[in-house]
């Protein structure tokens, strides 16, 4: 305890020295960054933004395994789960339109698959209680491979509705329901019906080796990664659009308040639901908190507005470390102007 105190202290007069020397919050932050970077701890972008205004951007460290090319805010990053956000929102784009309930049954669009398909609803596939199994990474490379995989499938893991169970197969088939009914691949419906909507000119589809400024992720022995994934439709965005991303889902640009609050509601508290996790409160959403691992990229969206603080921190990721919520916590400190702990 007393050591803490004293830990405590020296941040307390860290942070006043830095305010001394003249240094703003995004000094601080991109200072805070820099360091973590050094020290082996950070290799990415971030955006920082609080009442619609940005605070600060940093790109920092390398854009691949090389390290002969140096990140610039223009690349464009993997962000795992949170682009399941795109089909979230995509369904929920075709309920308002009519197209679809979510009460509707994977039948109805897919009536070639088993007799599971008359079970499972929309509803199930957003809130993952479809009790269907996990995709099959070590035989599936590609989309064709999974149909055949799920044509298959018997049984489900349990009865839909009664369980969770947070898998991808849940995710593909929501992706697989809006492409069959906006009649284009769901690749080209994000392109044209999302990213296009959102003032979102750089989101990207499923990169692959030849597209430019797509960061690439590697381990900390400068192994680099591939790109190949085994299901697709995941949307990878630099830092400036995936912060206007957060703002659409923040101010219902694209779906209704009622809409954004059916994706925000879990299963249970605890579970992910098609936003990640979050609260809304009438026409106002208070948290909305989500992140995503692929390989070794990692990213964070967080979302603040439970003071009427109205922030946004982007972390975008391609050496993973698992701090990405320490680094979040750590710039909140310092907007709220107070001590914070470096990186290590």
């Amino acid at each position: 305890m007393y050591c803490r105190r004293i830990y405590v202290a020296m941040m307390f007069v860290f942070f006043a020295a830095s305010f001394t020397f003249g240094q703003s919050k995004a000094d601080l932050i991109n200072e805070y960054l820099s360091e973590g970077h050094k020290a082996g701890l950070f290799n990415g972008n971030v955006l920082v933004a609080e009442k619609g205004k940005i605070v600060t951007e940093a790109a920092v460290g390398y854009a691949d395994a090389l390290q002969k090319d140096t990140l610039t805010m223009a690349y464009r990053f993997h962000n795992g789960s949170i682009s399941k956000e795109f089909d979230a929102v995509g369904i929920m784009m075709l309920a308002e339109q009519g197209k679809l309930q979510l009460s509707d049954k994977v039948s109805r669009f897919f009536p070639d698959l088993p007799a599971w398909a008359k079970k499972i609803s929309i509803w199930n596939l957003l809130q993952y209680t479809s009790g269907l199994p996990e995709v099959q990474y070590g035989s599936v490379h590609g989309d064709a491979d999974n149909w055949k995989d799920l044509k298959k499938v018997k049984a489900l893991d349990f009865e839909p509705g009664t369980r969770y169970a947070y898998n991808n197969n849940n995710t593909f088939l929501r992706r697989m329901i809006i492409a069959k009914v906006a009649g284009k691949s769901f690749n080209d419906f994000v392109q044209q019906d999302i990213l296009k909507q959102a003032g979102i000119k750089n989101g990207i589809v499923d990169p692959t080796q030849t597209d430019a400024l797509i960061a690439r992720s590697f381990d900390n022995n400068f192994k680099q990664d591939g790109l190949e994934v085994p299901i697709s439709g995941w949307t990878c965005l630099d830092a400036t659009d995936f912060y206007k991303w957060a703002e659409c889902i923040n101010h219902f640009r694209l779906i209704s308040p009622a809409s954004t609050k059916t994706i925000l509601t879990p299963f249970k508290e605890g579970n992910q639901c098609g936003l990640g996790s979050g609260v809304i409160d009438g026409d106002t959403v208070k948290k909305h908190v989500h992140d995503g691992v692929a390989v070794h990229y990692q990213a964070l969206e967080y979302v603040d507005n439970k003071n009427g603080i109205d922030r946004v921190i982007i972390i975008l990721s391609n050496q993973r470390q698992g701090n990405v919520y320490k680094i979040a916590e750590a710039i909140c400190n310092i907007l709220d102007g107070m001590p914070f702990q470096k990186l290590e």
